[in-house]
């Protein structure tokens, strides 16, 4: 068995999952890993499969393509070999950088703090970005706002003082808010806010 790397990207339905896996199945792959998300009803999906080793990749991306147009789904499906990429910082902590305020100028606080990212050799363990067109009672907002939230592994001989110094003026100057916490204080306070 050899393991590859799927993807399913299109509209978000009901039942493409399932699709997908039932395809899969009918081939005599497995699944071993997936992340799947949806933005703005876009639905995005990276699998890792277990393929038999006379399977082609072609193979396996026009039969889960056809089995979902099938069922009437418009996605897109792409296979590949796994390749090893450049290995991730694990020698390091877990940090939560959250970034509030209003849209435009959140425009390109992306690109300023990934440049910081890269950098500093600080590996970007998730992101998302969360806008917010209305207020707490579903009222639009006069200015959008929008919530960026990074999870990133901070090198152990980082500076993190002069990391956050510089992440909080990358955002002052953009008016925005920002947070840096360790994650397991991010998670502890949120835990007990939710509780």
């Amino acid at each position: 068995m050899k393991q590859i790397l799927l993807a399913v990207t299109g509209p978000d339905s009901f039942g493409v999952v399932y699709t997908t896996a039932s395809a899969l199945s009918k081939l005599g792959c497995n699944f071993i890993n997936m992340n799947q998300t949806t933005l703005c009803n876009q639905f995005s999906s990276l699998m890792i499969v277990e393929k038999p080793e006379e399977l082609s990749n072609e193979d396996i991306q026009q039969s889960v393509k056809k089995e979902l147009c099938g069922k009437g789904f418009d996605m897109s499906v792409t296979t590949r070999d796994i390749v090893r990429g450049e290995e991730t910082l694990t020698e390091g902590e877990p940090f939560v950088i959250t970034v509030d305020g209003p849209q435009e100028g959140s425009k390109d606080i992306l690109t300023a703090f990934t440049h910081v990212f890269y950098e500093g050799r600080i590996n970007i363990d998730s992101f998302r970005s969360i806008e917010q067109p209305t207020d707490e009672d579903g009222k639009p907002l006069e200015k959008a706002r929008v919530l960026l939230v990074f999870e990133v592994t901070v090198p152990f001989d980082a500076d993190r003082k002069a990391l956050h110094r510089t992440l909080a003026d990358i955002a002052h100057d953009r008016h925005l808010s920002m947070s840096m916490q360790h994650r397991r204080i991010f998670e502890a306070i949120h835990r007990i806010i939710v509780g």
